[in-house]
């Protein structure tokens, strides 16, 4: 279990009378998907001032964060990371934080908690053209930061502004590409280049079967690679019957992503935007990501925001995560559109409480959707507490079981979903699912 609670209270805001009771509620509800913040932030002051953060005199030590330390962005300041820092503790957000765009820029941190404030990579008008990668680490395990858990980008009346430079995120095949061949042809490589990763989805009836590769050279609209192809990839139109199989490119030059011990754990990072947040994701690739069997711990989370009119996620990459890919949870109007999701856990794109309505999911591509990390899907036992659910659970070595007893965080996630509708009314437009378990 995750045992430790940390709780941001700023006592300029409500008398000192009800800070107890407000921390209480916070802390009781924090075990649940429904649980939602008791307390509330102050709205973000305007910038008074502009600083880098290489810049030992912006800030109150006169020294620039050192390693391990806990940073905090005060409202009023624009912190403008021109640097990689060190591995950081943690860093709170409640002014500005901006990446910088004249060079490639690392950043290690346990969680980032934007409450208030605003964490910026590149914009809508004017997307990030460097790398950019976050790297989520988990030195402190059990934290809980607002009901938010930890290891995340965690947002309370926050917003996030990520843009990457990347649009164009699948294709299919023009063409069947063989078993042992080292190059496809596709219908549109523009943007595609050598070191980007792709994967090929199975056009066989094993979804396992969707390969990943490396491109080393791009021609026209044909791919090389390095590794051949174990399988047949199909790519014909069959008696008007479109069956070309669909290539995804997963690489972006914005990253967010847990430390490699994640891949042991399945513990990964989040993104949660609560009470209040704005988010507009565009052109990232998110990897490692997803808490398994932990509720309300996905790659990117709407949690309860109302009317999201607006905000997106589009042309990301989510790949290798462990608890799902998009979760719209009390959220309307939101744009999901030109996603590519691959080896990934749980229902795909989300859709929570069934009361989520007006949100458009768009030519978004979902491959090789898995029950769990490892074990095989149980399509039979969709009730709590199953019996083969609770043998499973007998033999694995994850952190904890999900609240039915089982190994799916769950029931229906036996019989798993690479887009789980609860409600008619939102829009699905164009969207393929390329092989579940």
């Amino acid at each position: 279990m995750r045992k430790h609670f940390r709780l941001f209270i700023y006592t300029g805001l409500v008398p000192a009378s009800l800070l107890l009771a407000m921390g209480t509620s916070a802390a009781a509800q924090g075990h649940g998907d429904h649980a939602n913040m008791a307390m509330d932030v102050a709205a973000p002051a305007a910038t008074t001032r502009t600083v880098k953060w290489s810049d030992a005199s912006a800030w109150p030590s006169g020294k620039v964060p050192a390693a391990g330390e806990e940073v905090t962005i005060p409202r009023g300041t624009e912190m403008v990371l021109d640097v990689s820092p060190p591995a950081l503790r943690s860093i709170t957000v409640q002014g500005k934080l901006t990446f910088a765009d004249e060079r490639d820029l690392d950043l290690v941190t346990d969680w980032i908690y934007v409450s208030g404030g605003e964490m910026q990579i590149g914009t809508e008008t004017s997307p990030f053209q460097h790398n950019a990668t976050i790297t989520l680490t988990d030195t402190v395990p059990g934290e809980d930061i607002n009901t938010m858990g930890d290891r995340g980008i965690m947002l309370l009346r926050g917003t996030l502004n990520m843009h990457g430079n990347r649009t164009h995120s699948w294709t299919k095949l023009s063409r069947t590409a063989k078993a042992g061949a080292t190059s496809i042809e596709v219908l549109d490589a523009s943007q595609w280049r050598a070191g980007d990763e792709i994967v090929l989805a199975s056009t066989d009836f094993n979804p396992r079967q969707a390969e990943r590769r490396t491109i080393t050279r791009v021609s026209g609209n044909t791919i090389s690679f390095a590794e051949p192809l174990e399988y047949m990839h199909y790519g014909e139109i069959t008696f008007g019957v479109d069956e070309r199989g669909e290539v995804a490119m997963l690489t972006r030059n914005i990253k967010v992503q847990a430390s490699e011990d994640a891949a042991e754990s399945y513990f990964g990072g989040h993104i949660m935007a609560m009470a209040g947040s704005k988010a507009y994701v565009d052109g990232v690739e998110l990897n490692r990501m997803g808490q398994h069997l932990i509720l309300a711990r996905y790659p990117m989370h709407f949690h309860i925001l109302g009317d999201g009119a607006g905000m997106y996620i589009k042309n990301a990459s989510i790949h290798d995560s462990y608890s799902r890919c998009v979760t719209v949870h009390g959220t309307d109007n939101l744009k999901i559109e030109n996603n590519v999701t691959y080896n990934t856990v749980g229902h795909c794109f989300f859709m929570e409480d069934g009361i989520e309505h007006g949100n458009e999911f768009i030519r978004n591509l979902a491959i090789q959707t898995k029950c769990h990390p490892t074990l095989p899907c149980v399509p039979t036992n969709l009730a709590a507490n199953g019996e083969n659910n609770y043998t499973y659970a007998k033999r694995l070595t994850v952190r904890e079981v999900s609240f039915h007893g089982g190994v799916t965080l769950l029931p229906s996630d036996n019989t798993v979903a690479s887009y789980w509708i609860t409600n008619p009314d939102n829009s699905y437009i164009d969207n393929v699912a390329a092989g579940s378990d």
